[in-house]
């Protein structure tokens, strides 16, 4: 088994899973259905994508097993 991690620690859904199994779902076209065209951070289209880079960052360092 490879790098795990717990997803929902201390909550109900409490659960392992292989770091190469989790999916983030793709939140730009989320953004973009947000009103207005603005992706500074302090809009709600930035602040949508700054957490879906986050996901791809936060697992990128989960799975090189840093």
């Amino acid at each position: 088994m490879g790098n795990t991690i717990t997803r929902a620690k201390g909550g109900t859904a409490e659960r392992e899973v292989e770091a190469n199994k989790i999916v983030i779902p793709d939140l730009w076209h989320i953004a973009m259905e947000l009103p207005g065209l603005q992706f500074d951070a302090d809009t709600p289209q930035g602040a949508v994508l700054e957490c879906w880079h986050l996901c791809h960052d936060l697992l990128k360092h989960i799975q090189e097993g840093e």
